[in-house]
């Protein structure tokens, strides 16, 4: 049976402190994946790599039925929206895989007023605090550009609203150590749909392309055959949808060949109610 979340066409995102809330249209994912676009390959490329290479096939667990676990609303906080968006490419830690995905902590901590300057009196260079905060501000700067614009083969999170990057932007600094961030941590209130399109658009669009030739079940691993993200809801039960993206499915070698691992990441640091909001979005937002 499968499992459809009843999904609100906008969400309204709710934080702590003194952010109010906002309106966020829910819109289909579109065009080529990431690595289509910059002519890069799944076996040569880094990104989307943020998982974890899924277990021999024998060891795969076979579909099981399991409770409704999908939600109407998330509260999620900023390392959830990292984890979601980011971490698929720069790694839990934010290391990413230098040269192809730099890392993030450097410029983190170089957009921090307050890191700047205990890092210079550490050097025994105390500089004017107009000269860094100059300095930082611009660092900030490219930083949020760099979200809504992308970068030389970073993709653009401009479909990351104003208030989710005011609850992801803390989290960052916590992550890259600026002290006192842990303080200024927030959260955000998240509809269902909201939740599906920021995994797909952060994490699957990656390496799918949003429409395209639809897999089948004949389909090998020497076929090198990424199916789009349209074809998912058809092809896939909720339940083996989930298993996909967590644990990994065994699929044929080659025609009639032994069963191999697939070349697909798991991401088990995604939960099922998660992965159900992902499953829901694509049917009920077909991709363009």
């Amino acid at each position: 049976m499968l499992l459809l979340v009843a999904l609100g066409l906008v969400a309204r995102p709710a934080t702590s402190g003194d952010q109010g809330p906002t309106a966020v249209e829910v819109t289909p994912v579109e065009g080529p994946s990431t690595l289509h676009h910059l002519g890069l390959t799944i076996e040569g490329s880094s990104m989307g790599w943020g998982g974890q290479w899924s277990p021999p096939p024998s060891l795969v667990p076979p579909p099981q039925g399991s409770d409704n676990t999908a939600r109407r609303a998330f509260v999620l906080n900023g390392a959830d929206l990292y984890r979601i968006s980011c971490r698929a490419c720069h790694k839990p830690d934010g290391s990413g895989s230098p040269p192809e995905i730099n890392a993030l902590i450097g410029p983190v901590q170089a957009a921090s007023f307050q890191w700047m300057t205990e890092r210079m009196k550490a050097m025994g260079r105390p500089a004017d605090a107009a000269f860094i905060r100059q300095l930082t501000e611009g660092t900030e700067a490219d930083l949020r550009k760099r979200l809504k614009v992308g970068g030389h083969n970073m993709p653009s999170f401009d479909h990351l609203s104003e208030a989710e990057i005011t609850v992801l932007r803390p989290y960052l600094d916590e992550m890259a150590g600026v002290p006192g961030a842990e303080h200024r941590q927030r959260v955000i209130t998240e509809p269902s749909a909201r939740v599906g399109e920021l995994i797909v658009k952060g994490t699957c669009h990656i390496c799918h392309d949003a429409t395209g030739p639809s897999n089948t079940p004949t389909t090998t691993v020497m076929n090198d055959v990424i199916p789009p993200l349209a074809s998912m809801p058809h092809q896939k039960t909720f339940y083996q949808f989930v298993q996909k993206v967590r644990e990994g499915a065994p699929i044929p070698l080659s025609a009639g060949g032994v069963l191999s691992r697939g070349r697909m990441p798991v991401f088990n640091y995604l939960n099922a109610s998660e992965i159900a909001s992902a499953y829901s979005y694509l049917s009920i937002y077909p991709p363009k």
